[in-house]
């Protein structure tokens, strides 16, 4: 099943994780959006690409606790009125702003696992977009995964060199996380606008545009797509 979906349009599965995406932020139902997660981390799973880049995703949820927790449980408690209820109220606002957070990356890191960046801008060509357009939407879609592989790779490659990932739970630690990475990026951005203008992807919408075929694949997940805001709304 996942191979079907795997051969789908890169528009059908930007189509698949927007919608979930969206439809995370509008429900605020955790049973439903830990649901929603289960299927994205069981497509990753059955796909075998639930690698170390998810891990990353789902360690980079799990650092951000402290501070979101800090900030929900003071709106909490000034929402309730008491103590009680405004940690409580604090607590539900956290868990369901965390699994909102969660759905966005795993659909992000889904479609680019799924997808290879020729696949990507073919099919944004085939709608006749400019070429400037092509390129931000491509990168924009990249990013988070991009990012999550690099800090992966240079969290691996500071271990050699005797740095302890556990450190990285203090934020002023970030700084040999950070540049390597915030100069891998700024590598890539040159090569991938070098290689762009080598194949000749332009400002201007091409004169001939590849045709966008419908698959098995294609009409599974679109259909999830709208399938999703059959679910309820509310809690």
């Amino acid at each position: 099943m996942t191979t079907v979906l795997r051969q789908a349009s890169a528009l059908s599965k930007c189509a698949f994780a927007v919608s979930l995406s969206v439809y995370a932020f509008a429900c605020p139902d955790w049973r439903i959006l830990v649901g929603v997660n289960l299927l994205l981390a069981g497509l990753l799973a059955a796909s075998r690409q639930f690698d170390r880049i998810v891990w990353l995703a789902l360690g980079v949820c799990v650092a951000s606790l402290p501070t979101l927790a800090a900030l929900f449980l003071l709106g909490g408690v000034e929402k309730a009125d008491t103590w009680r209820e405004g940690l409580v109220l604090g607590l539900s606002w956290l868990a369901v702003f965390e699994l909102r957070l969660l759905v966005m990356l795993l659909a992000d890191i889904l479609v680019v696992k799924w997808t290879t960046f020729s696949d990507l801008l073919l099919s944004l060509r085939a709608l006749r977009l400019p070429g400037k357009l092509v390129l931000f939407c491509s990168a924009l879609v990249t990013l988070l995964p991009s990012v999550f592989s690099l800090a992966a790779h240079v969290v691996e490659v500071q271990r050699c060199r005797g740095f302890d990932p556990k450190r990285l739970r203090n934020p002023k630690n970030f700084l040999p996380l950070f540049i390597p990475v915030f100069l891998a990026q700024l590598r890539r951005s040159t090569d991938l606008a070098l290689s762009l203008e080598l194949r000749g992807i332009s400002g201007a919408p091409p004169a001939r545009a590849s045709r966008l075929t419908l698959g098995v694949g294609d009409t599974a997940l679109l259909a999830a797509a709208v399938a999703v805001w059959l679910l309820p709304l509310s809690a």
